[in-house]
């Protein structure tokens, strides 16, 4: 048995996360749990509110269809968080595994009990097991890390007390086929205070924009040298966004108006992923990358770097 506990150096989490939630057993109370004024949502258009609200994480009475991909997701299955006393994420080499690990220490946080995650590694070769949890606890703080040697999956939480608190990543599939027959059935069957299934999302441009910054087409080009700094800048009007114009466009350009000098918009949309965002780097550095909704008006600016 391999113990992280306190061998690396981790950033430090950030103490705000938006959550939202949905109508259901255990939501309200998972919710609460992980952020100080979570939102209920729901009626609306799910992708809508989700943006809206700057969502990081979405507490729903089940995971939503696969095609959902906009933010991460936990779904409380037989949440007692009164009974818990302990919080275990089972994590290993899948896509969800650092969300279960974040999500687990800050339920411990929040309720006041150990948390800590767990990897399975077959009988003399914990290698792989060991790897996966120093590569999470270099992110998540506040979480120990235990390798334990299993012959099958079903025995990687065996022993665990009575106020365990499992938190584990979705398998594919579809729901039913994950309730009845998958992996983290069996796993859900040894938590005695429930089980949280998370799933993650890449993340977003939403969660990351702040205010757009912009100058409007009729602007001077010296007054827009006045005020802005920026190598490359977004030009709006009503609105909209009609383009972009750099910083070399307007030196020695006097009054010639912005409109006459900018190009092609460049930009990112609302929902798009931070990947995409940063194909634009060459173009933007540091400068706030134009950020769009679908019918194209300018509802923020995204910097560089950021995640």
């Amino acid at each position: 048995m391999t113990d992280f506990r306190g061998e690396m150096e981790r950033p430090p989490e950030s103490d705000h996360l938006s959550v939202v939630w949905t109508r259901g057993k255990g939501c309200a109370e998972l919710s609460e749990l992980l952020d100080e004024a979570p939102q209920r949502i729901g009626g609306g258009d799910l992708t809508a509110e989700c943006i809206d609200h700057r969502a990081d994480l979405l507490v729903a009475r089940k995971l939503p269809p696969g095609s959902f991909d906009l933010v991460n997701v936990a779904v409380p299955i037989d949440f007692q968080p009164e009974k818990v006393t302990r919080v275990v994420a089972a994590v290993g080499g899948g896509p969800h595994s650092l969300l279960a690990a974040a999500v687990a220490a800050r339920l411990g946080r929040a309720l006041g009990v150990p948390a800590e995650m767990v990897s399975a590694s077959v009988p003399d070769d914990e290698r792989a097991a060991s790897a996966v949890l120093a590569e999470i606890g270099s992110s998540v703080p506040d979480i120990s890390g235990r390798v334990v040697e299993v012959e099958s999956v079903e025995r990687l939480l065996e022993g665990l007390d009575e106020g365990t608190l499992v938190v584990l990543g979705a398998s594919g599939g579809s729901w039913l086929r994950r309730m009845l027959f998958g992996p983290g059935a069996r796993l859900r069957r040894t938590a005695q205070t429930g089980v949280v299934v998370v799933r993650s999302a890449p993340d977003r441009v939403f969660r990351f924009m702040g205010e757009p910054v912009y100058v409007a087409p009729l602007r001077e080009a010296t007054d827009t040298l006045r005020f802005h700094d920026q190598r490359i800048l977004a030009v709006a009007e009503e609105g909209r966004l009609v383009g972009v114009v750099r910083r070399e466009k307007l030196i020695g350009a006097g009054s010639t108006p912005v409109g006459s000098l900018m190009e092609e918009a460049l930009f990112v949309r609302v929902d798009g992923t931070i990947e995409e965002a940063y194909e634009l780097e060459p173009d933007f550095g540091t400068d706030p990358i134009p950020v769009t909704d679908h019918e194209e008006n300018l509802v923020g600016g995204l910097s560089l770097p950021v995640g």
